[in-house]
């Protein structure tokens, strides 16, 4: 097979892979640079239905540190061996292997030596800077580490842009509040979340395995982790030295006040010594909550519990028994301020709509556990979350309802009233969520759940069934990609969709609602639906230059054809068709555009066609009126006929007579 090239720049073997390097979204092959510049390199080539971090890639350009694997560049490439385009990432090629070849892989534990020297200090470098950057790893664990060369002394963190962050991470790597949301919702996160995995890779390398092999029941999990604390429950009954206790400690602390920071772990490195900190557990209630068979002992319980069973959540929440469990066994003013806040008094609570009981639930459970993620309907996510569900689950059902009901809830503002601070980030995603119940309750193509998608992941690509398989990400590529589409045999009923349509919406500056409220108008002219998509093409392959497009403008000539047959004078009409054919070899929709947007040649013949029938409908009555003069001159003439008839034979009988007379009288 033949190399890829990326940008001129890079060449990537699709016929060498590396699965030593795959990550779990992308696969390792093969990759050498065209300059001196570059040595030994690595492409993944990424699932294109999982998308990328590409705002974390920017900030990762000319990271220097040793304890990363160094990003180079990425861009979307043919890749024949799908057939299609697909993102693809260029990073340094580690000099030694992974660590763990996955995460079931035993090795010999390391040494406090080869831990402290080799891993955890250019580890704690390393996010430190990322998070001077003002970014998250949130892809720290055991089969993501590799020895930086042969030699096998120093450990590096592996690749953390090829999925969204958290994605891939197993359960017990995961701070709390992260490991409580779904997979695809669990956020872009803290740095105090990549030092929770640090925490927890530490211990693997510790003890040489992972320490939590195998989780059952998820669920149960995280209830045990929540009464129990992170720390009993991963560190368990693994014999740890001393002298790491306590780091571990700082590190696996559910509460993020109490857990280490970078400062932290630095100081320890240089020798700070203090006793080990006792696990702070949520408080207990006198007793427990029952929902759903379990017992609840603590309000981070159960604020899960609840989210869990979100159908029964109602009714437990007008019970007594949680009014009395909130106000007197658990005797927290704090929490009974928060369900004032956002869900009323008792009164209000009992007062409820069963009909509302989803949205009653999931500012419950906010009000239980303000950190917490939001829950909605089974559905569990950290606000800058909700992009990448959308994304990974658009085609399934249930993950497009789920959203639109998450979405039409309007909880946001309520939940940022009940947060102790918050990220400028999670300001930015706040700021589009805000805006998106008008935009997916809007009608027409632009609109709906496809824009949602497109506002809430900037960077994704179109998803578009016409496009999806050329990757597009930036609305210059669109009229580049529908040329690419035109020149198949089976073309689309149309060169736009909703998705098309919801993609420029959401990524052009010159396509705004305005302009795309036309599509969802009825409009019964000849090819008028055509039309106004032409006229929206038109603008972007203008506005961003993207040159000619023959093909397209084929398909629009054949799309047009309705509107040319419409014209009345069969002469205009020649002239069109004519005109037509040559603007679409131009290849430049904008001549098209003219011809059928030419109002004054529209009002000629639309003039001359009322003249046609005015003269139509003069001739016609002249022709009437002549038609009822020979029937009146045939009647005429008859009548005359009799009469001269009547006036010769009496003529020639007056004539016989006199003629008979005489004779006689001779």
């Amino acid at each position: 097979m033949a190399k890829v090239v990326l940008k001129d720049r890079f060449e990537i073997d699709d016929a060498a892979p590396l699965p030593q390097f795959d990550s779990p979204t992308a696969k390792a092959f093969q990759c050498t640079g065209r300059t001196a510049e570059y040595g030994d390199l690595l492409a993944l080539v990424c699932d294109p239905r999982t998308p990328i971090r590409s705002e974390t890639m920017e900030a990762l350009r000319g990271f220097s540190g040793v304890g990363l694997l160094k990003f180079i560049n990425a861009g979307v490439v043919n890749w024949s061996t799908q057939n299609r385009r697909q993102p693809v990432l260029i990073f340094d090629l580690p000099g030694g292997g992974r660590v763990f070849d996955n995460m079931s892989s035993v090795i010999q534990p390391l040494s406090d030596d080869q831990l402290i020297k080799g891993f955890l200090t250019p580890a704690v470098n390393t996010l430190r800077e990322l998070s001077a950057r003002g970014i998250t790893h949130r892809n720290i664990r055991p089969n993501n580490l590799y020895y930086s060369d042969a030699s096998e002394r120093l450990i590096m963190f592996g690749e953390c842009v090829s999925a969204p962050p958290g994605l891939n991470q197993p359960l017990p790597f995961e701070a709390l509040e992260c490991a409580m949301a779904d997979e695809t919702g669990r956020g872009e996160g803290s740095i105090a979340d990549d030092l929770f995995a640090l925490g927890v890779t530490l211990l693997s390398l510790l003890i040489g395995r992972n320490p939590v092999a195998n989780i059952t029941d998820p669920h149960q999990y995280i209830f045990d982790r929540i009464n129990l604390g992170s720390y009993a429950n991963i560190v368990g009954v693994h014999r740890i030295q001393m002298n790491m206790m306590e780091l571990l400690r700082g590190l696996l602390a559910d509460d993020t006040r109490e857990r280490w920071s970078v400062r932290d772990v630095q100081l320890w490195l240089g020798g700070r010594r203090l006793t080990p900190k006792q696990v702070k557990l949520p408080p207990k209630a006198a007793r427990p909550l029952t929902i759903g068979g379990m017992d609840h002992e603590n309000v981070r319980s159960a604020a899960h519990g609840l989210g869990r069973n979100w159908n029964l959540g109602g009714d437990v929440a007008r019970g007594h028994d949680f009014d009395n469990w909130i106000r007197r066994s658990l005797n927290d003013e704090n929490v009974v301020e928060n369900l004032n806040r956002v869900v009323g008094n008792a009164q209000a609570l009992q007062a409820s709509p069963k009909a509302d009981d989803a949205r009653l639930v999931t500012r419950i459970c906010m009000a239980l556990d303000p950190p917490a993620p939001l829950r909605h309907q089974g559905f569990s996510t950290h606000i800058d979350g909700i992009g990448p569900t959308l994304a990974i689950g658009f085609t399934k059902d249930h993950i497009r309802e789920t959203i639109t009901a998450f979405i039409n809830g309007r909880f946001l503002q309520q939940w940022m009233a009940l947060q102790s601070r918050t990220k400028s980030e999670v300001l930015q995603v706040y700021s589009v969520l805000e805006k998106l119940p008008g935009l997916l309750n809007q009608p027409g193509p632009g609109f709906g759940i496809e824009r949602c998608l497109y506002e809430l992941n900037p960077y994704g690509h179109c998803m578009s069934g016409m496009i999806d398989h050329l990757y597009i990400t930036r609305p210059e590529e669109l009229v580049p990609a529908l040329e690419a589409v035109a020149q198949g045999n089976e073309l689309p009923p149309i060169p736009m969709d909703r998705h098309v349509a919801a993609f420029l919406a959401a990524r052009s500056e010159q396509i705004d609602d305005r302009i795309l409220r036309p599509l969802s108008a009825l409009d019964e002219r000849p090819a008028g639906d055509a039309i106004k998509v032409l006229r929206i093409l038109s603008r972007v392959q203008s506005v961003y230059r993207s040159g000619a497009a023959p093909g397209l403008c084929a398909w629009f000539q054949a799309l047009t054809k309705p509107a040319v047959n419409s014209y009345h004078n069969l002469k205009m009409r020649q002239q069109i068709e004519t005109a037509v054919g040559r603007a679409a070899e131009t290849g430049f929709l904008a001549e098209l555009l003219k011809i059928f947007d030419d109002a004054k040649a529209i009002q000629r013949d639309e003039q001359g066609y009322v003249r046609a029938q005015q003269e139509h409908a003069q001739c016609s009555a002249q022709m009437q009126q002549m038609t009822l003069s020979l029937e009146n001159r045939e009647n005429l003439a008859s009548e005359l006929g009799e009469q001269v008839a009547a006036v010769i034979s009496g003529v020639l009988g007056s004539i016989g007579a006199t003629t008979a007379i005489i004779f006689y009288m001779i």
